[in-house]
């Protein structure tokens, strides 16, 4: 999908326009774009899948060596049984 010069004249003068926090918001919404055009759908779904080396979520996975917080949740919010 082409885009002409005056389509990117024109986007370029309204980014111009924007103030700082909207440009850093502007920003992350192009990253999410590129992320989104990048991931390939499942075969039989509309869901999106990341290979696992790019994934977030498996990357974490491991960093820290902690109780977990469910562990204790009921004791705090509800008090030792």
């Amino acid at each position: 999908m082409g885009m002409t010069q005056a389509t990117k004249q024109k986007l370029v003068f309204e980014i111009e326009h924007l103030s700082y926090p909207y440009i850093m918001e502007l920003q992350n919404f192009v990253q999410y774009l590129k992320f989104k055009q990048s991931t390939k759908p499942i075969q039989s779904s509309n869901r999106y899948r990341l290979a696992p080396e790019q994934d977030p979520i498996l990357s974490a996975i491991g960093i820290v060596d902690v109780t977990p917080f469910s562990n204790t949740i009921d004791d705090i919010l509800y008090g030792a049984v």
